[in-house]
């Protein structure tokens, strides 16, 4: 990796590997992820419109690679996770989760937020792999990211799960003050990083096909849990407030020699609405 990409990551808090994976490659994933969401959302019969506002922006499936070892190859594979530990400059990364984040064709915007605050990570040394299945561009719902907006570390919850975020709630943020969103387009291979505390959006997908993308979420290992904030990734093994997150539902993703097998104990019955969704693995 040159340094061209670590300088441009730690300036904008986004950037793009071109071509850090093979086209080859990338089309035996993308059969992979199709295959893999119409198994999870086989009970969910609704149409786009019938969906609530924020399901709207995606169909969303997580943790995939507990369930289906083709993508469990993609979400730890060390060229992807190699890149990813060096741009936050750490040594060992582990994996919060994966998922499918596909856009409909008629899908609406992803509002504007970062991510961070969705996580009861007490540290902000994140990030996320974004790898596009098919050539992303203003047609079909590329990224746009504030640049520099990572630089003020503080978490913001913004919160898309209700719907479209207003405009009004936007202009108080101090992150965006002066900034305007940075698009980019991106081919099959490419391989789009953003930091945890980056905000970004992403345009509707206008076009007469489906946008399928693959996300891959890491967090330096020796991370803590922060606060009670309930979440899969730390409530699943049960890690209390301060201790580090550290189990086999989010295993060491670099360096490894191998893929991790699946968490040993299956999702409890308290997930049962998500999994019913096909959000998350089955048992």
């Amino acid at each position: 990796m040159t340094e061209n990409l670590s300088t441009h990551f730690n300036e904008k808090g986004f950037v793009i590997a071109q071509n850090l994976l093979e086209l080859a490659e990338i089309e035996h994933y993308k059969q992979a992820l199709l295959d893999a969401v119409k198994v999870r959302k086989q009970l969910d019969k609704r149409q786009l419109s019938e969906k609530t506002e924020y399901e709207q922006s995606f169909i969303q499936c997580q943790n995939l690679w507990e369930d289906f070892k083709e993508l469990r190859q993609l979400t730890f594979d060390q060229r992807i996770a190699s890149t990813a530990a060096k741009l936050l400059g750490v040594d060992k990364l582990r994996i919060w989760h994966d998922q499918a984040l596909i856009k409909e064709r008629g899908g609406r915007e992803t509002d504007t937020h970062h991510d961070q605050p969705y996580w009861p990570i007490k540290e902000t040394n994140t990030i996320t792999a974004w790898i596009p299945m098919v050539p992303i561009s203003k047609d079909n719902g590329h990224m746009g990211f504030f640049p520099g907006s990572h630089k003020i570390k503080e978490k913001r919850f913004i919160n898309i799960f209700k719907g479209k975020v207003e405009q009004e709630e936007l202009d108080e943020l101090p992150q965006l003050k002066g900034l305007s969103p940075e698009y980019v387009d991106l081919n099959p291979g490419d391989v789009s990083f953003h930091h945890g505390l980056t905000f970004h959006n992403a345009k509707p997908n206008k076009s007469e096909d489906d946008r399928p993308v693959f996300t891959i979420i890491y967090f330096a290992d020796g991370s803590t849990r922060g606060s009670d904030q309930f979440h899969f990734s730390v409530d699943r093994a049960s890690i209390g407030v301060g201790e580090k997150i550290e189990s086999d539902v989010t295993p060491l993703a670099y360096p490894i020699q191998k893929p991790p097998n699946r968490p040993k104990e299956p999702i409890s019955d308290e997930f049962v609405f998500p999994k019913s969704l096909g959000l998350l693995p089955g048992d």
